[in-house]
């Protein structure tokens, strides 16, 4: 698939680059959406396992337990190979991890 301006997978809102969020509980490089999904960055494609938990909680607002305790049917995520230079993204274009990943989670209403 090639390459396309960042969107959000849920509702095609195009999307502001990933920038760092800091909080108590969360260290992430990411953002929100205005549907409420969060995405969050892996700059190296090599961390998809800690980054997805950093995407958890942000969606979560920072609440951690709340999110090791969701169970997967409480939400919805998407996984993309990421371009930081120009802001773009596709679908497993690069499948030996040579490329930045950004996930996305939604938690479902």
């Amino acid at each position: 698939m090639r390459r396309r301006p960042l969107q959000c997978p849920f509702c095609d809102n195009y999307l502001a680059p990933p920038v760092d969020i800091h909080s108590k509980t969360i260290d992430v490089t990411g953002g929100i959406c205005t549907c409420s999904a969060v995405y969050a960055l892996d700059r190296a494609g090599h961390n998809l396992g800690e980054i997805f938990l950093e995407a958890l909680g942000l969606a979560c607002k920072g609440d951690l337990d709340k999110a090791l305790a969701l169970s997967p049917d409480r939400y919805e995520t998407e996984t993309f190979d990421y371009d930081i230079h120009t802001n773009t993204a596709a679908r497993r274009e690069n499948r030996r991890g040579k490329s930045g990943k950004i996930i996305f989670v939604r938690l479902k209403s």
